[in-house]
């Protein structure tokens, strides 16, 4: 199942980006109840401090990753540096369901892939910028309404963020966790119409143990809805 049908017909997806491209990390992941993962290629991840190389530097880890899991994997393309037209069609070859990438960073040419498209926006578009993603052909809006990855817990006021976007788009919008989030509050972000949650270093950690016990929480508290 495509990542896309996923939040549409589950009361919540769960969503675990790994902090590095590795199949004990998955693993683990897996074990604790993901519905799907994601992974990264031509970036700096600030939450996890890593870097992470291009698609062909990387193409044998994620060949046995996506040979691996039946699970949606989706990449993270890139930032500054993107994926270019031949890393993609290798993306797509070696059978990545969808892309993760902000509208800033993501080129014209990554609209015409066939993997899911799940395009990350900011605080600093409004309702007008944000009912123009209902034209594109795009299938999933990631609300990073953060300008930086901060161990803080969120408020109110970033819940009236979420729902801002919620209600602007007519696509699943998917809240990363770039501050701290609590399994005991994605309740909360379900009642905004929020479908999906992707957890990340900030909550999870870095280690499988870490990982597995997290995601599990979280499998538990949205199971629970």
């Amino acid at each position: 199942m495509k990542l896309s049908q996923m939040l549409n017909k589950n009361k919540m997806t769960l969503i675990v980006s790994l902090p590095q491209n590795r199949t004990e990390l998955a693993e683990a992941a897996v074990r604790g109840g993901a519905d799907a993962l994601k992974v990264h290629a031509n970036v700096f991840h600030q939450a996890s401090g890593n870097r992470f190389g291009s698609v062909y530097e990387q193409r044998e880890v994620f060949k046995e990753l996506l040979d691996s899991f039946e699970v949606p994997i989706g990449l993270v393309p890139g930032a500054q540096v993107c994926a270019s037209q031949d890393e993609l069609k290798l993306a797509e070859q070696l059978g990545f369901s969808f892309l993760s990438v902000f509208v800033f960073h993501m080129p014209l040419y990554m609209l015409e892939t066939k993997m899911d498209k799940m395009l990350a926006i900011n605080e600093s578009y409004d309702t007008a910028h944000l009912k123009v993603l209902n034209k594109l052909d795009v299938d999933i809006i990631e609300a990073d309404v953060f300008s930086d990855d901060k161990r803080e817990k969120i408020h109110v006021s970033d819940l009236l963020r979420f729902g801002r976007i919620v209600e602007s788009v007519d696509k699943p919008v998917v809240v990363p966790t770039q501050r701290i989030i609590e399994p005991d509050e994605v309740k909360f972000l379900y009642k905004l119409g929020i479908k999906g949650i992707m957890i990340g270093a900030i909550v999870t950690g870095s280690s499988p143990d870490s990982i597995e016990r997290i995601t599990r929480q979280f499998r538990q508290a949205i199971d629970s809805l």
